[in-house]
């Protein structure tokens, strides 16, 4: 591995355990918003359109040609922005409504089995078996950091959305990673951003908002503060909890591809146990910090296997798959 190979693959994984801190920040912010009041469906909804503002300003002063869409990149774009920012964001919101926020998590990062399963059973590529092993170790230490078995009663709706969100997630960074080879992460998060909010807009009519909620005060954000309006938690949300690690996360995948990308994802619950000491004042147990350190492991496994650099190892995706623009591959 050349030594810019390796420059560019540990700018990808810093890139995105800053985006897993974000989201994981992001999941603590979002349960005081719904428990404030406001739905699930319309946390996302909100959220996406706030997004939506951001990235249409900043497209516009820093890279007005990302307005520019090629016919052959409608389709992919409209399956992008309904699957990556619609689908996935719902259907967690509506896990860690219904089951503790560590389980949630935990079926979400399911994601790269996903991957790792579509790449060997479908696109018909060699998985390393050291990837085998840096799944198995992450999915180890995942349960130990969550530490799944204590108190779980199945709510098989949310059960069933865990499910449903690591499917999405998986297939996100797939089309994250193929979606970079037509156009910039910046203008194809925003077109993503475009799409789901046009889908929610159909589902949940503006007029029906509960605007109202917005005022209302959230639980504290840490032990001892005061509490914040839900509108500055959604704020924080929509800037920080999505734009920001979204940018990051497409930047990653261009770097290390799906595959690798998925495993270091899987450090959010890790940040959102650290999370959970300051802002819920929570004690992080002796095998919840042995399961940090498989899953580091885990990690630190995929990123050093030689031969499954992502973006440069792995066959081009057949785009066909989903539409013109996404060749055979978030």
């Amino acid at each position: 591995m050349s030594d810019s190979t390796r420059s560019q693959t540990l700018i990808g994984v810093v890139m995105y355990l800053v985006a897993a801190f974000l989201f994981a920040f992001n999941g603590s912010t979002a349960k005081l918003i719904m428990a404030a009041g406001l739905p699930p469906e319309r946390l996302t909804e909100l959220r996406n359109a706030g997004a939506l503002v951001v990235l249409v300003i900043v497209v516009a002063i820093i890279r007005p040609q990302g307005f520019r869409v090629a016919r052959s990149e409608w389709r992919f774009l409209v399956a992008y922005g309904v699957i990556a920012f619609t689908v996935v964001q719902f259907l967690y919101f509506l896990t860690i409504s219904r089951l503790p926020l560590g389980v949630g998590t935990l079926l979400a990062f399911l994601a790269p089995v996903i991957v790792a399963l579509w790449n060997r059973w479908v696109r018909k590529v060699v998985v390393s078996s050291t990837i085998w092993l840096a799944l198995a170790l992450t999915l180890i230490g995942l349960a130990l950091v969550t530490q799944i078995w204590q108190g779980l009663s199945l709510d098989l709706v949310g059960f069933l959305a865990g499910l449903g969100t690591a499917c999405g997630l998986a297939l996100y960074w797939m089309l994250g990673e193929a979606g970079q080879r037509q156009r910039d992460a910046l203008s194809l998060t925003m077109w993503g951003f475009v799409f789901s909010s046009l889908a929610w807009s159909i589902l949940q009519p503006w007029w029906g908002y509960p605007w109202s909620v917005l005022t209302q005060p959230a639980d504290p954000l840490l032990p001892g503060t005061p509490s914040l309006p839900v509108w500055v938690l959604m704020t924080w949300g929509i800037v920080m909890g999505t734009v920001v690690p979204f940018l990051l996360v497409l930047g990653a995948l261009r770097r290390l591809g799906a595959q690798r990308a998925g495993i270091v994802g899987t450090s959010e619950p890790i940040w959102a146990a650290v999370i959970a000491v300051f802002t819920l004042g929570e004690a992080i147990s002796p095998i919840q910090a042995v399961g940090g350190l498989v899953v580091i492991a885990g990690i630190v496994l995929a990123e050093t296997a030689r031969g499954v650099n992502g973006s440069q190892n792995e066959p081009e995706s057949p785009r066909t798959h989903v539409g013109p623009a996404v060749s055979s591959r978030n």
